[in-house]
């Protein structure tokens, strides 16, 4: 059966490193720029698709969903770019296959800090300092 569709999520992994995860086969890529991390992610995404074939095998079917905090934060993504590329290079006939990238401001796994109330804050006391 061939893929015909294929979710991404693109987040900043390091000052300089981007991530792209395919959801629905567990696959990622990285790069300077979330453009470039998408491309790789395609590349090793066409090398098993073309490897699944030349093997009779169904193709990505090694690959599991994603876990499912990277689709949440796929619906939450702050731009989309959708797109479609050929999906197969060396299965007859060649068939498109619909892409859909959703860039995400922090990477997915990492918590925002919890915000203290105001009044928790200002009840703190401050350490006290010992003269001696």
């Amino acid at each position: 059966m061939p893929i015909s569709r294929l979710s991404i999520v693109a987040f900043q992994e390091t000052r300089h490193t981007f991530t792209a995860r395919c959801l629905e086969h567990d696959i990622t890529a990285t790069g300077r720029t979330s453009e470039f991390a998408v491309d790789a992610l395609l590349k090793i995404v066409r090398a098993h698709i073309n490897f699944d074939c030349r093997h009779a095998r169904a193709p990505l079917s090694a690959f599991a969903p994603a876990p499912r905090l990277y689709w949440d934060a796929f619906r939450r993504g702050s731009q989309h770019w959708v797109f479609d590329v050929l999906a197969e290079q060396t299965a007859a006939p060649a068939t498109r296959m619909h892409v859909d990238v959703a860039l995400v401001a922090q990477h997915p796994a990492v918590r925002p800090p919890l915000a203290v109330p105001p009044g928790l804050a200002a009840a703190r006391p401050s350490p006290a300092v010992r003269i001696a």
